[in-house]
Order: C-alpha cells, then sequence, then structure tokens
C-alpha cells in the first residue's frame, strides 16, 4: 500500500546531533518527514514528526530500523500508524485564531485549570508551550495557548471565565486574536 503515514515520537537525554540523526535515518529509510515539532524540556529533547513510509515499510517497522542510528543517542522511538484521510487533511478549519497566554507565580494546577475553561467554551488548544522563566529566587511560570475557537468568537463567557481564573490562580491571563495572513 502506497502512501502510509505514521506519527514518530522520539525523546531522550538532549545533546547536540539527535535532530540531524533522526533526519538522516528517515532519509536513508526513503522517508519523507511531512510535519515536525520538537523542544527541549531542561535537558530532555522530544519530537514528534508526521513521516511518509516509503513502499514496502511497514508502520511497525520503523522505529527498529531507526535503531542502529538513534540507539547510540539513548532516544525512545514511539511509532503509531495515522490515517492517510488525517495525514493528508492539510485544510485550515483547525488553525488557531487566539493567543492566550498567562504569567504568574509558579504553582500546580495552572495548566489544569486554564486548559479546562478552554474546553468547556469549546476552543481546541493546538499548540501549548510553558516555561518556568525568571531567577531561581523568583521564578515566573509562563504559558502560551494557541487555540482554535470555532467561529473565531471570542465570547464574553469565554473571557468573563477566564477574569475568574486571575485571581484564583494569581496569574495574568491576556486573550489576542491571531490575525490571518492573506496572501
Amino acid at each position: 500500500m502506497d502512501n502510509r503515514y505514521v506519527m514518530l515520537s522520539a525523546f531522550g537525554q538532549d545533546r547536540p546531533g539527535i535532530v540531524a540523526t533522526l533526519a538522516e535515518g528517515l532519509y536513508h529509510l526513503n522517508c519523507n518527514i511531512e510535519d515536525t515539532c520538537m523542544t527541549r524540556l531542561r535537558d530532555e529533547f522530544a519530537m514528534m514528526l508526521l513521516v511518509r513510509l516509503p513502499a514496502g515499510l511497514a508502520p511497525d517497522q520503523l522505529a527498529d530500523r531507526l535503531t542502529p542510528k538513534t540507539g547510540p543517542l539513548g532516544l525512545t522511538l514511539l511509532c503509531r500508524e495515522v490515517p492517510l484521510q488525517t495525514a493528508t487533511d492539510t485544510s485550515t478549519r483547525q488553525a488557531p485564531n487566539l493567543m492566550l497566554s498567562v504569567y504568574g507565580a509558579d504553582r500546580p494546577g495552572i495548566v489544569a485549570a486554564v486548559t479546562r475553561v478552554v474546553a468547556d467554551h469549546g476552543g481546541n488548544i493546538t499548540d501549548l508551550n510553558t516555561r518556568v522563566i525568571g531567577s531561581p529566587d523568583r521564578p515566573v511560570y509562563a504559558m502560551v495557548l494557541e487555540i482554535h475557537m470555532p467561529g473565531g468568537a471570542q465570547s464574553e463567557a469565554f473571557q468573563a471565565a477566564l477574569e475568574r481564573l486571575k485571581p484564583t490562580l494569581r496569574v495574568d491571563i491576556t486573550l489576542q486574536p491571531i490575525e490571518s495572513v492573506q496572501l
């Protein structure tokens, strides 16, 4: 079967050359990297790749075929087949239309509370990044979310729910529309 896709996840201790090694390994297997997202979390590395497989390479073979290259890096690889329709749908119907920023003292529950409000108001989080910034004696928790809200509407109920979180979580929350770029 042609045009088979997998979601490949790779994670392990960060070090130089991980991305190059994965990319080279996929290239030598005649795979095509369609989409990718990678980050470093403290001293740990995490990457997700949507990969189109060549004819003759089964989804359950990919991780094993990459191990000779990635094994020395101590990476853990996980692979899951993605349905053709999902992998090839490049429509923008789920494009983010809102940016939500949260800043405050680091404490448990910030991500849970904010993401629950988004979900309860019909929003789909398309990207989420968090970091502890500032100095060790004054850490600040920073979270940025890209959200697809149906119709792009910033409903009063959603805004009110976010406002109620501010004193509860002792954070600053800013909600802004993401401007569409028309080419």
